[in-house]
């Protein structure tokens, strides 16, 4: 892995404000003997919905949380049937200086693991090492074309990522060492092919500064933690949410809830999907929106062995596979928790292919590539835990990113209240940080806080 990722090298954000959300002391119910008391239904219990719910609970309005799965955390899943905590979904804290989620880490005294993202190994394809000068000539390339790829495009006549590389430097596309920056830096930052990536865009968003945390326990004790004292309902798809005139009805697999307001936080893939009605549908502004951003896959594979063939100390292992996005990334846990576990992610078009495979051709595509990085010093798998989310129904995808054609305004735009009624939250909503479970988080305090204002408070 290179020195740093793409969107760690952007403009740091100071501010963040949630660190007392789990310690703090309840604020005043303004709204608790007001008439008409407000009833708020969150639909889904990731961390954007979470989010949202507890800022409404501490200001004194009554709430319920709608999750369609049977636990809650979204694309925040750790899983731990191979002994340790692995992540399905989110799995770093991005930047611990005014990061929300630092404060929330923090207030829960978990263990954090700062990764180093110079302590990498790479491996061409037939187990070649590639000289130190050739990584850095890839590196210099890919930095000087990464540079100039937004001044290919502009406002009015926007380029895809592939297009815009195609122009300046296309050898890149060619190169193995440079097709492993590429599909490891860009198609796993913005979770999608380059071809789909708008030129223009990629980039723009904004990080947190300081140092970058795995949390050995799990990122779900996050959500453990934002969950307590919620009123969360499980297993309940959404099938409708009728927010016109003065009382919202939310329509789920099981029953009907009512209430005043409603604070939508399904997933981007799902709303594209159409899978939940809106009536009144959308206005068209949110509509196109919504049919326009970009929903991206990257597959996650954590597999255990009987013992470590690899260098131990080594936070990241990268493989420059010839087809760009095979496994170029893979996070040895060995460091982090003492187990014989590496965590493979593949990228690109390349994930398209693997969120397709199944179990058994997971474990063979990987066990192919490890051998060929190891030889016969290469183990078999003991078992595998695999993330691949475009196939959840409930999720349909891993996180938004700019397409060819997208602005800013696409993204925030969802979070515009409807009619004062229905409120959108989620990753999708806010540019700055989208792709992000801070961002997620942070959507979720600010639709809550457009409510509350809504209401007058």
């Amino acid at each position: 892995m290179p020195p740093e990722l793409t969107r760690r090298r952007l403009l740091a954000l100071s501010a963040g404000t949630a660190g007392t959300l789990l310690a703090g002391p309840a604020l005043k119910p303004a709204f608790a003997a007001a008439a008409g008391k407000p009833k708020v239904i969150v639909v889904g219990a990731g961390i954007a919905g979470l989010s949202a719910a507890r800022t409404l609970m501490r200001h004194g309005i009554e709430v319920i949380v709608v999750e369609a799965r049977d636990r809650i955390g979204g694309r925040i899943s750790t899983d731990r049937s191979l002994g340790v905590a692995v992540e399905r979904g989110a799995s770093w804290l991005h930047g611990l200086n005014g990061n929300p989620l630092a404060g929330l880490v923090r207030d829960q005294k978990l263990a954090t693991y700062f990764s180093d993202y110079d302590d990498y190994e790479v491996w061409l394809p037939g187990g070649e090492r590639p000289e130190d000068w050739e990584l850095e000539d890839a590196i210099d390339a890919f930095d000087s074309v990464l540079e100039k790829a937004a001044d290919e495009a502009d406002e009015g006549s926007d380029l895809s990522l592939l297009e815009a590389i195609d122009q300046l430097d296309p050898g890149m596309l060619k190169d193995p060492l440079s097709g492993w920056m590429l599909s490891s830096e860009i198609e796993d930052d913005g979770g999608a092919p380059l071809s789909r990536i708008s030129a223009l865009q990629y980039g723009e968003d904004r990080s947190f500064d300081g140092p970058e945390a795995l949390l050995p326990d799990g990122f779900g004790r996050v959500v453990e933690g934002l969950a307590k004292g919620l009123d969360i309902r499980l297993g309940e798809p959404v099938r409708r949410i009728s927010h016109g005139g003065d009382q919202v009805v939310v329509e789920t697999a099981k029953e009907r809830h009512s209430g005043t307001h409603v604070i939508s936080t399904l997933p981007l893939g799902v709303l594209k999907a159409g899978h939940v009605v809106f009536d009144p549908p959308l206005p068209q502004s949110h509509a196109g929106a919504i049919a326009s951003l970009g929903f991206g896959a990257v597959t996650k594979v954590s597999v255990k062995f009987d013992r470590c063939f690899w260098p131990e100390e080594t936070q990241f292992l990268s493989y420059a596979a010839k087809e760009r996005g095979r496994w170029p990334t893979m996070i040895n846990l060995m460091p982090v928790s003492g187990a014989s576990i590496l965590t493979l992610v593949s990228t690109g078009d390349y994930a398209l292919k693997s969120e397709a495979m199944s179990e058994a051709e997971l474990q063979a595509d990987i066990s192919a590539v490890l051998s060929e990085m190891f030889g016969s010093e290469a183990r078999p798998p003991e078992k595998i835990v695999a993330a691949q989310w475009s196939r959840d129904p409930f999720a349909l995808g891993v996180y938004s990113y700019p397409a060819v054609g997208n602005t800013p305004a696409d993204f925030d735009g969802l979070a515009e209240p409807v009619a004062d009624r229905l409120f959108l939250a989620g990753e999708h909503t806010i540019f700055e940080h989208h792709g992000t479970a801070h961002g997620a988080f942070i959507s979720g305090e600010r639709a809550a806080g457009k409510l509350i204002a809504a209401l007058g408070g």
